[in-house]
Protein backbone atom coordinates (compact mmCIF):
# COMPACT_ATOMS: atom_id res chain seq x y z
CA UNK A 1 0.00 0.00 0.00
CA UNK A 2 2.83 2.35 0.89
CA UNK A 3 4.61 1.69 -2.43
CA UNK A 4 1.40 2.41 -4.31
CA UNK A 5 1.02 5.80 -2.54
CA UNK A 6 4.60 6.73 -3.46
CA UNK A 7 4.06 5.76 -7.13
CA UNK A 8 0.82 7.78 -7.25
CA UNK A 9 2.58 10.78 -5.76
CA UNK A 10 5.45 10.50 -8.27
CA UNK A 11 2.96 10.18 -11.11
CA UNK A 12 1.09 13.26 -9.95
CA UNK A 13 4.31 15.29 -9.74
CA UNK A 14 5.35 14.16 -13.23
CA UNK A 15 1.96 15.20 -14.66
CA UNK A 16 2.06 18.62 -13.04
CA UNK A 17 5.74 19.17 -13.77
CA UNK A 18 8.39 20.65 -11.54
CA UNK A 19 7.77 24.12 -10.18
CA UNK A 20 9.12 26.73 -12.56
CA UNK A 21 11.06 29.74 -11.31
CA UNK A 22 9.15 32.99 -11.41
CA UNK A 23 10.55 36.21 -12.79
CA UNK A 24 10.62 39.04 -10.28
CA UNK A 25 9.99 42.53 -11.65
CA UNK A 26 10.58 45.53 -9.44
CA UNK A 27 8.95 48.79 -10.41
CA UNK A 28 8.05 52.19 -9.07
CA UNK A 29 5.87 55.07 -10.25
CA UNK A 30 7.94 58.26 -10.46
CA UNK A 31 7.98 61.84 -11.72
CA UNK A 32 10.52 62.34 -14.50
CA UNK A 33 12.23 65.64 -15.24
CA UNK A 34 15.11 66.55 -17.51
CA UNK A 35 18.22 68.39 -16.40
CA UNK A 36 21.15 70.19 -17.92
CA UNK A 37 24.11 71.09 -15.68
CA UNK A 38 24.30 74.76 -16.70
CA UNK A 39 26.89 77.05 -15.12
CA UNK A 40 28.62 76.05 -11.87
CA UNK A 41 31.05 77.83 -9.57
CA UNK A 42 34.69 78.03 -10.74
CA UNK A 43 36.74 75.04 -9.62
CA UNK A 44 33.74 72.78 -8.98
CA UNK A 45 33.56 69.48 -10.86
CA UNK A 46 31.03 70.18 -13.61
CA UNK A 47 29.33 67.22 -15.18
CA UNK A 48 30.62 64.50 -12.82
CA UNK A 49 28.06 62.02 -11.47
CA UNK A 50 28.00 60.35 -8.05
CA UNK A 51 29.46 57.23 -9.69
CA UNK A 52 32.43 59.27 -10.94
CA UNK A 53 31.39 59.18 -14.62
CA UNK A 54 31.05 62.23 -16.85
CA UNK A 55 27.44 63.02 -17.65
CA UNK A 56 26.18 61.90 -21.05
CA UNK A 57 22.85 61.32 -22.74
CA UNK A 58 21.27 58.06 -21.65
CA UNK A 59 22.17 58.57 -17.98
CA UNK A 60 19.78 59.33 -15.19
CA UNK A 61 19.78 60.43 -11.59
CA UNK A 62 17.41 58.67 -9.21
CA UNK A 63 16.08 59.79 -5.84
CA UNK A 64 17.45 57.79 -2.93
CA UNK A 65 14.10 56.27 -1.93
CA UNK A 66 13.61 54.83 -5.42
CA UNK A 67 17.22 53.63 -5.44
CA UNK A 68 16.58 51.72 -2.19
CA UNK A 69 13.18 50.34 -3.27
CA UNK A 70 14.52 48.97 -6.56
CA UNK A 71 17.88 47.94 -5.04
CA UNK A 72 19.78 49.80 -7.77
CA UNK A 73 23.55 49.84 -8.17
CA UNK A 74 25.50 52.27 -10.34
CA UNK A 75 25.49 51.05 -13.92
CA UNK A 76 22.14 49.22 -13.67
CA UNK A 77 19.83 49.70 -16.62
CA UNK A 78 16.29 50.86 -15.96
CA UNK A 79 13.33 51.15 -18.27
CA UNK A 80 11.24 54.31 -18.15
CA UNK A 81 7.95 53.28 -19.73
CA UNK A 82 7.43 55.21 -22.95
CA UNK A 83 10.83 56.93 -22.76
CA UNK A 84 13.38 54.14 -23.20
CA UNK A 85 16.20 52.41 -21.33
CA UNK A 86 18.68 54.48 -19.30
CA UNK A 87 21.75 53.82 -17.17
CA UNK A 88 21.64 54.71 -13.46
CA UNK A 89 24.81 56.75 -12.78
CA UNK A 90 23.78 59.54 -10.39
CA UNK A 91 21.70 60.05 -7.27
CA UNK A 92 19.68 63.02 -6.17
CA UNK A 93 19.53 65.00 -2.92
CA UNK A 94 17.84 63.16 -0.05
CA UNK A 95 14.95 65.65 0.04
CA UNK A 96 13.75 64.45 -3.40
CA UNK A 97 11.18 61.65 -3.28
CA UNK A 98 9.85 59.40 -6.09
CA UNK A 99 11.77 61.37 -8.72
CA UNK A 100 14.08 60.68 -11.66
CA UNK A 101 16.17 63.15 -13.68
CA UNK A 102 17.15 62.36 -17.26
CA UNK A 103 20.27 64.14 -18.56
CA UNK A 104 19.88 66.29 -21.69
CA UNK A 105 22.78 67.80 -23.65
CA UNK A 106 21.14 71.17 -24.19
CA UNK A 107 19.05 73.39 -21.98
CA UNK A 108 16.54 73.80 -24.82
CA UNK A 109 15.94 70.03 -24.98
CA UNK A 110 15.58 69.85 -21.20
CA UNK A 111 12.96 72.61 -21.16
CA UNK A 112 11.09 71.00 -24.05
CA UNK A 113 11.06 67.65 -22.17
CA UNK A 114 9.44 69.31 -19.15
CA UNK A 115 7.94 67.24 -16.33
CA UNK A 116 6.27 63.88 -16.86
CA UNK A 117 4.30 62.40 -14.02
CA UNK A 118 3.30 58.82 -13.27
CA UNK A 119 5.99 57.13 -15.35
CA UNK A 120 6.68 53.51 -14.46
CA UNK A 121 10.34 52.78 -13.72
CA UNK A 122 11.39 49.13 -14.06
CA UNK A 123 14.78 47.67 -13.16
CA UNK A 124 16.17 45.56 -16.01
CA UNK A 125 17.55 42.16 -15.00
Amino acid sequence: MRKMAIFCLLGLVSLMGWPRPTMCVTMSVVTVTAYHPGVTAPGSPQGITASGQRVAEGMLAVSRDVERNLNLDFGDRVLLHGLGVFKFQDRMHSRCKKKVDVFMKTKKKAIKFGVRRYVVLVKMA
